[in-house]
C-alpha cells in the first residue's frame, strides 16, 4: 500500500484544508502527520476530507492517531469529513456527519442534520 498515496492542501481564511487520497497505511499516516505539523500555524481549524481515501489499514489509522502532536495541533481544531473520518480521527477531534440523499436547511422536524459537527 502507500504507493498511490497523495495529499493536497490549501490554506483559506486562516483554516487548513487537507485532501488525502489513495491507500492509508503507516507511511501514509506519517506523511499526513508531517504535513499537518509543517503546515498548521497555530491558527484556525484543520479540515481533513477523507472522501478520496481508498483502503484504510488499521496500523495507518493507529499511527496517525498516536503520532499527531496534540500540543502543536489541538485535536478540537481537527474536523474530519467523509465516510472514513471516524476511523482516522483521534479522540477529541470532530467528525462531521455525512448526510445522504437529504438536502437540509437545518429546520427539519426531528432531524439531526442541523447538528453537523459531533465530537469523536
Amino acid at each position: 500500500m502507500g504507493n498511490n498515496f497523495h495529499v493536497e492542501f490549501e490554506k483559506s481564511n486562516g483554516d487548513l484544508h487537507v485532501r488525502p487520497s489513495g491507500d492509508f497505511d503507516g507511511s501514509s499516516a506519517w506523511e499526513l502527520v508531517n504535513l499537518l505539523h509543517e503546515q498548521y500555524d497555530g491558527q484556525g481549524l484543520v479540515y481533513i476530507d477523507t472522501g478520496n481515501l481508498t483502503a484504510l489499514n488499521p496500523f495507518g489509522c493507529s499511527t496517525f492517531q498516536c503520532r499527531l502532536n496534540r500540543k502543536h495541533l489541538p485535536f478540537e481544531r481537527l474536523h474530519f469529513k467523509g465516510e472514513k473520518g471516524a476511523e482516522i480521527a483521534p479522540k477529541g477531534s470532530n467528525v462531521m456527519k455525512a448526510t445522504r440523499n437529504h438536502r437540509c436547511c437545518g429546520n427539519c422536524a426531528n432531524c439531526t442534520c442541523s447538528r453537523s459537527d459531533q465530537k469523536h
